[in-house]
């Protein structure tokens, strides 16, 4: 058996977040079945397709039941990609709307349809068709048996002649089939069901592949977009090719001793989070880890839920962080959005585009926790884990700050999970004593990195931002004016015991100083004695001579007889 005819066969939509979770597209040469509500984009979906057909070089062909000619030109001029429809030669439009006041009058041939649309795709070259509302057609064909019928013939007639066909129909209840057309959806290999539903009071669209023969498919409940791009499904992009790599390099925080605490900054590529209560200076750790970037010459991406740029850029320099340079030059790109004027899709896919145009080397998100007040079924959790992984895949450094509650501050972090999907987490809290509030950042982690585990004074004052030791009292922990009160005792401690060791040495060197003059007086005395010793020892042995010459009489006549003789001439 000839394994080319037996495979399935894919053909791309070009709608990428579609292609990425079909596995490459939908079924080549066979019809694959949309339904869906009202307002779901359902010819939005055909339209798009054919688009996307017609700017790869290829044709295409859609059929409409329903809308005028004029109304669906009118529908494509709303997108980006109308020119590749409306200045092109390479589809055509046809209108098999049923007349006015029609009624069915026994059976009907839907062959001279299929024969009108061989003769267009003849012409264009198509590789796509797409009948838009066949239910319209078919709710004239009296028995629904015949009419499901006609639907096989026609996917048959598309497999005969490799036609890729998408049919559309309107959604009843929860069926996956149009009205009075029950069964179609085992007759097709594909099934795409495309939903519309308000919550509290949004619209909510999303996608659900209900079946894909002969495939491996995503087969979850999508959140889908329809804006100026068309059909966009956020959160299935298709990655890079290239794996991200571990870099070694670390990458300053813009506080040279927070940055001694996370053993040189944190990893390029990283995630690092900062989570605290109001007022506890997130969003100047954040504005300082750009304002780093840009010393760097590294590209910033900041985007922020609850200021503006001016005010914040203003309210910076008291810290002595400068970002109005950065941002003139180019360097930092700041845009501010409002976490209630979209659905969180929508806001993760305006993230993903700014990623796309600006090609940071640096993200913030400040604060990431403002998803956790947009509308959205998916939740703030999704989005914060795709967005995670988008900027881990891009290698993008990114800093995230998160607001937490006063009795909980980690509270809200850990609810939007992204502290457990962060690689450093810093928490910033308060430390109330005697009437004083303090700052406080501890590291709760930093994935691959020696850090510290002890609590810090954050310091902010005109001169930049900085950390200080804190003191532990007993079972307390003293900042700001208690701490330095502490120090003062300490360094007052430490005066008066150095001065009491001089003192002491002081004692010591006069006591060595009035030993060695003793020392002296004594040697003195010592060579004074020895004199009067040896004189003394001299006038004994002269005084025992005498003594004994006295004693020895013939020994001194003889020596007078002597002294006689020596004189005779």
């Amino acid at each position: 058996m000839n394994d080319a005819k037996t495979k399935l066969q894919k053909r791309e939509t070009g709608i990428a977040g579609l292609d990425n979770v079909t596995g490459g597209g939908l079924p080549s040469g066979q019809a694959t079945l949309v339904i869906g509500q009202a307002a779901s984009g359902k010819t939005v979906l055909g339209l798009q397709v054919l688009a996307r057909a017609i700017e790869r070089g290829d044709g295409g062909v859609f059929v409409t039941f329903e809308e005028s000619p004029a109304q669906v030109k009118r529908d494509v001029t709303s997108f980006r990609w109308n020119t590749h429809l409306l200045e092109s030669d390479r589809w055509q439009l046809i209108d098999a709307r049923p007349r006015f006041g029609a009624e069915a009058a026994g059976e009907f041939d839907i062959e001279g349809l299929l024969s009108i649309v061989g003769a267009a795709i003849a012409q264009t070259r198509a590789t796509w068709v797409v009948f838009d509302g066949i239910d319209q057609l078919l709710q004239y064909q009296p028995d629904s048996r015949i009419a499901i019928e006609q639907v096989r013939r026609i996917n048959e007639h598309c497999e005969e002649r490799g036609w890729t066909l998408l049919l559309t129909g309107k959604a009843t209840g929860d069926s996956m089939a149009p009205a009075r057309l029950e069964g179609i959806e085992f007759l097709l290999s594909a099934t795409l069901v495309l939903s519309a539903r308000m919550v509290r009071q949004q619209l909510n669209r999303s996608l659900r592949i209900a079946k894909f023969r002969g495939s491996g498919h995503v087969a979850d409940e999508l959140p889908m977009i329809m804006d100026d791009e068309g059909i966009q499904l956020p959160y299935h992009e298709t990655p890079p090719a290239t794996k991200p790599l571990a870099s070694n390099e670390r990458v300053s925080t813009g506080i040279e001793r927070l940055d001694k605490l996370l053993d040189g900054g944190i990893y390029r590529g990283s995630s690092l989070l900062i989570s605290g209560r109001p007022g506890t200076a997130k969003s100047t750790l954040a504005g300082s880890f750009a304002e780093a970037a840009a010393r760097r010459g590294e590209r910033t991406l900041y985007v922020s839920f609850d200021e503006l740029e001016g005010p914040y850029v203003r309210n910076l320099t008291s810290v002595g962080v400068d970002l109005r340079g950065p941002i003139e030059s180019g360097l930092v790109r700041f845009h501010s959005l409002s976490a209630f004027a979209s659905r969180v899709t929508e806001h993760f896919l305006m993230l993903r585009r700014l990623l796309d145009t600006v090609e940071p080397h640096c993200l913030v998100i400040d604060p990431v926790s403002a998803l956790l007040k947009a509308d959205g079924i998916e939740g703030a959790s999704m989005a914060t884990e795709h967005l995670i992984d988008l900027v881990r895949r891009r290698g993008i450094t990114t800093v995230l700050t998160s607001l937490s509650g006063v009795q909980d501050p980690e509270g809200e972090a850990t609810q939007g999970q992204v502290s457990t999907l962060a690689d450093s987490w810093i928490v910033l809290d308060y430390n109330v004593r005697a009437g004083e509030r303090n700052r406080s950042l501890s590291i709760v982690k930093s994935r691959g990195s020696a850090h510290s585990n002890q609590q810090r004074e954050l310091v902010l004052s005109d001169t930049g931002i900085d950390l200080a030791d804190v003191y532990e009292h007993g079972s307390e922990v003293l900042m700001g004016t208690a701490r330095v009160t502490m120090a003062s005792e300490e360094a007052a401690t430490e005066r008066r015991r150095q001065l009491e060791r001089k003192q002491r040495r002081m004692d010591l060197e006069r006591r060595i100083e009035q030993a060695e003059q003793e020392r002296h007086r004594l040697a003195d005395e010592l060579e004074l004695e020895k004199g009067r010793s040896t004189e003394t020892d001299h006038q004994e042995r002269i005084h025992r001579k005498q003594i004994k010459q006295r004693r020895d009489p013939e020994r001194e006549n003889l020596r007078a007889d002597a002294t006689v003789k020596g004189k005779q001439p």
